[in-house]
């Protein structure tokens, strides 16, 4: 059996992009970037990344499918690809649904309904619930990342402060090339940060929707990627009252997100118990 697990911080981009070293601070980064003399496509191309950090931002709800594959380093070095689709739905301030379903058929889904972060492992029906702390979806996917430890691929695009993660990070980016194969002309960007390399194809003309993404982890062993196609962008979605509202599955059983496990329990007994009791959160 092939491992799967995705290792830490390689198939998702965490609230800091998980692109810089925490030591290296982020106004040093800029202030090199600013400092750089750029060439007029090296301008452009951050140009163009800000026009599309800006455009998502800017908007109040809209929904988007990704199809993604990542790749997971064996023990051997072999690099094994793996898949998943999400489809995810957006409405500021403070609300998101993001459906999965992996490359081996199970499924998830994640809530954000403005009071309680859910995570729903469907193929298990089993679910994790806490209270969302903050004031927006910002101060939610942090948590969700910083404290409950778990991962949302791309997760900065979905977030208000994504132009200014992007100029605090990006170190260098130039223009490739403008390609129509991904459906509609779109500028490719090649830009590198401390720790990844990355492209992203941003959608030309007045709605600069990322298309394509590929990051490329060159620090880590084996320079593992992660590929994900951003399809049937809807900036005006027509949402029910119940898109951002948790139907609990029948039979459904509730249990403590893993990082509460550790902050709840003091004795393995206590994880065993709360994990075969279904502990609330």
């Amino acid at each position: 059996m092939m491992k799967r697990t995705v290792w830490v911080g390689a198939a998702t981009l965490a609230t800091q992009l998980a692109w810089v070293s925490p030591s290296i601070a982020a106004s040093d980064m800029a202030a090199t970037a600013d400092s750089a003399t750029q060439t007029e496509t090296q301008a452009y191309a951050n140009k163009r990344l800000q026009d599309m950090a800006k455009w998502l931002a800017g908007l109040n709800e809209y929904t988007v499918t990704m199809r993604a594959s990542y790749d997971v380093v064996q023990e051997s070095g072999q690099k094994i690809e793996f898949g998943e689709q999400r489809d995810i739905s957006v409405k500021r301030p403070d609300h998101a649904r993001i459906e999965q379903q992996a490359s081996d058929g199970d499924r998830d889904l994640l809530l954000f309904d403005g009071e309680h972060i859910t995570v729903l492992d469907a193929t298990r029906n089993v679910f994790a619930q806490a209270p969302t702390p903050g004031e927006d979806l910002d101060d939610a996917i942090n948590y969700l990342l910083d404290s409950l430890k778990l991962r949302l691929p791309l997760a900065p695009l979905l977030m208000a402060t994504f132009p200014q993660e992007l100029r605090s990070h990006v170190v260098e980016a130039d223009l490739v090339e403008t390609t129509d194969l991904l459906g509609a002309p779109a500028d490719n960007i090649a830009a590198r940060t401390q720790e990844v390399d990355f492209q992203v194809w941003v959608a030309k003309g007045d709605q600069p929707w990322p298309m394509r993404i590929v990051i490329n982890y060159r620090l880590m062993p084996g320079s593992p990627q992660f590929r994900a196609n951003l399809v049937d962008w809807n900036r005006a979605p027509k949402f029910t009252k119940q898109t951002f509202v948790f139907e609990q599955p029948a039979g459904a059983t509730q249990i403590p997100f893993a990082a509460q496990f550790l902050t709840q329990a003091t004795t393995v007994e206590d994880v065993n118990a709360a994990s075969t009791q279904g502990a609330k959160p």
